[in-house]
């Protein structure tokens, strides 16, 4: 047996659980509505990386605005690429309080299935995308029951993991966006059903290129006053 198969079979399993409303706010803050178009595979698989750990589920929470067409359709096509990467996709709701459209079950989604998960034995290492506090419950409860197993907090990016739950990881960051970036998916996406077409509203400026076409790595320089879509 080959060291490299040594090190498969020893490997951390991880598992990736993602607050989709909470990685995407942060992201339509920056005004870089292309990094959007994220595969969230890729990421988990990113974020692996410096722990030596073996990517084996993705879990993202989130919630389809029936209520706005457009925005529904979007959405819809952005699940669509994610299943086609391995992505659970775990829907919530929409409710009108009288005032407004308000997303629910995102975090008790993501903290369900994060304790289930780690109850059936599906990992080793959780990997948890949220900036909201409300998850503290959720990470001291893993703490307490799964004493064994590793919590790693992730924040979006411009975002920090709350204080509550810091203190039941044994690490937590904040993504950057040059992670993001390494994570944009191409126009179209082979699905099940043929391609997942990219909706234009997440089409990059035409000055930006892929981390993976670039050389040495280096981002490219781009004009002042470019108007991203």
């Amino acid at each position: 047996m080959s060291a490299d198969d040594c090190q498969q079979e020893t490997a951390m399993r991880a598992a990736f659980y993602i607050d989709g409303f909470n990685l995407y706010h942060p992201i339509k803050e920056m005004g870089k509505p292309y990094l959007k178009w994220l595969n969230l595979w890729r990421l988990g698989e990113i974020i692996c990386e410096p722990h030596g750990a073996k990517l084996e589920k993705v879990v993202l929470c989130t919630a389809v605005p029936k209520h706005l067409p457009e925005v529904r359709d979007r959405h819809n096509t952005f699940n669509a690429a994610q299943r086609a990467h391995g992505v659970e996709i775990v829907l919530g709701h929409h409710v009108h309080d009288g005032e407004k459209w308000n997303e629910k079950q995102s975090d008790i989604n993501v903290a369900l299935h994060l304790i289930l998960d780690a109850v059936d034995d599906k990992y080793d290492l959780a990997m948890l995308l949220s900036a909201d506090s409300d998850q503290a419950a959720t990470a001291k409860i893993f703490r307490e029951r799964f004493p064994h197993k590793k919590l790693l907090g992730v924040a979006p990016p411009n975002k920090v993991v709350p204080t509550k739950v810091q203190p039941h990881c044994f690490k937590h960051f904040s993504l950057s966006i040059a992670a993001l970036e390494r994570c944009v998916m191409p126009e179209a996406v082979s699905g099940l059903k043929g391609y997942i077409q990219r909706p234009k509203q997440y089409t990059p400026p035409v000055e930006w290129m892929h981390p993976d076409n670039r050389p040495k790595g280096k981002p490219p320089k781009i004009p002042a006053g470019t108007k991203w879509q």
